[in-house]
């Protein structure tokens, strides 16, 4: 248990260095501001897709593993990633009722904040770290797994965030790493990825796919420098946003992990994200959609700060009653 914690905890910090490289580097003006979107959009759509591809591809087809080789699995993997989201927004919601959130005061952006956790950029580096034996799958069924977290962002996020259907299109689900993992699924489904996966095409997703971790993270913490620059502090809501994001969610995530009868590479999947800080898209999604972004800044902040200490805690429990995270424990 003890070997769990400090692993996990080294492996936690290789995402604060890059968040730390981000800061540094906007407190620098190394990186205005109007460059973001830019770097992002290179990331977000050639670089990730690339990853998911590769990763994909990998398990799938070049190694052949038959743990996620059928559709079943796969059917799995999207509904745990979208019950996973489901169970911590319907816990933050609780937390900001009980709170007196309303409508026009953070209710919304309170709940989406701090109920989704950062399924992507969080955790693809903590995996490396984790499972970087030859063959271990658990990347690839990341990315399956994160399809459900994909449409549930992607349709009753936007729906929650935005107060109804009115701003949900199916442009909002038509971005690269959803499609990604979509293609290379069909790909690898019909029989076509030893026509796909030869060797060049493989290693040239690798290499672009290895850039898009640390360009989002590095991007992000330049967001941290932005971000607590501009707004008034709140404990109640940072507590609140860490009670629920670190403390009530994680508890009931390993318990819908405990009780799911899936396979265990997706209950490991699940251990990881259940104790993951919030995630930054919801905080776009107030932008856009007439939320409370401050609200959702601090909440942000408070639980990506908090996780340094509470992650090794939440993956170290998993690994005891969930699933074995690492041989031996």
């Amino acid at each position: 248990m003890i070997d769990l914690v400090l692993n996990s905890f080294f492996a936690s910090i290789p995402v604060f260095i890059f968040f730390g490289i981000g800061f540094w580097l906007r407190f620098k003006k190394a990186i205005a501001p109007e460059q973001d979107a830019v770097i992002l959009q290179l990331a977000m759509d050639v670089g990730y897709p690339c990853l998911i591809f590769h990763s994909i591809m990998k398990y799938m087809v070049v190694e052949a593993n038959p743990a996620m080789a059928t559709i079943g699995f796969s059917l799995q993997g999207i509904l745990c990633g979208f019950l996973e989201m489901l169970v911590g927004v319907l816990a933050a919601y609780v937390v900001a009722w009980v709170l007196r959130l309303r409508i026009g005061t953070g209710l919304r952006t309170f709940t989406l904040t701090a109920g989704v956790q950062n399924y992507v950029f969080f955790v693809v580096p903590i995996i490396q770290m984790l499972f970087s034996a030859p063959g271990d799958p658990t990347l690839g069924v990341l990315f399956i797994h994160n399809m459900g977290c994909e449409l549930f962002i992607w349709s009753l996020g936007v729906i929650l965030m935005c107060g109804g259907v009115k701003n949900l299109r199916l442009g909002l689900l038509l971005r690269g790493p959803l499609l990604a993992v979509v293609v290379s699924l069909l790909i690898a489904w019909v029989g076509l990825g030893p026509y796909v996966a030869l060797p060049p095409l493989m290693k040239a997703a690798e290499m672009i796919g290895a850039v898009s971790t640390p360009i989002c993270l590095i991007v992000f913490g330049c967001s941290l420098y932005d971000l607590t620059r501009n707004f008034t502090w709140q404990p109640r809501m940072l507590v609140a946003g860490v009670v629920t994001r670190l403390m009530l969610a994680p508890a009931l995530i390993l318990l819908l992990a405990w009780l799911l009868p899936v396979d265990p590479l997706m209950k490991r999947i699940m251990v990881i994200q259940s104790a993951i800080p919030s995630a930054v898209i919801p905080v776009i999604l107030a932008k856009r959609f007439g939320g409370v972004p401050e609200v959702g800044t601090q909440v942000l902040l408070a639980t990506t700060l908090c996780s340094f200490v509470t992650l090794p805690i939440w993956l170290a429990l998993g690994s005891r009653f969930v699933v074995p995270l690492l041989p031996g424990l």
